[in-house]
């Protein structure tokens, strides 16, 4: 029996700056977006353009000693190299170069301008 790989059906980063952040992933992704909900909230449109995936919104306090300060996820791409040239280049920071997770890929960690951190991997079960 083949196992099935999760895929990532919805998720929220939360920020300071829900413009900023709409063009930084703009940038390093080429996601399409579209208003929704509450002035400030931006959904995620999936390649299709039309299915919400995720949210873009105003940073919100869930615990009452913290700002909620975004999200763990991780976005399957070709090519975690040109990601990282892309993220630099949108103004987000490098946390984790570019590792290798024997047989299952390449991962890298950065930080968007809302100081969100994500992961990028690159699945090649070949990877050693």
């Amino acid at each position: 029996m083949e196992h099935m790989i999760p895929k990532l059906t919805h998720f929220a980063i939360n920020t300071d700056d829900v413009d900023s952040t709409r063009a930084f992933y703009g940038s390093v992704f080429g996601w399409q977006f579209r208003e929704y909900g509450p002035s400030g909230f931006v959904q995620i449109l999936d390649e299709t353009g039309e299915t919400p995936m995720g949210a873009i919104q105003p940073r919100r306090q869930l615990l009452e000693d913290a700002p909620t300060l975004g999200f763990e996820c991780t976005f399957g791409v070709d090519d975690v190299d040109v990601v990282r040239e892309r993220v630099l280049e949108a103004g987000g920071t490098i946390l984790m170069d570019k590792a290798t997770i024997p047989t299952v890929g390449h991962l890298l960690a950065f930080k968007d301008p809302g100081g969100n951190p994500a992961m990028v991997m690159q699945y090649d079960s070949s990877a050693g």
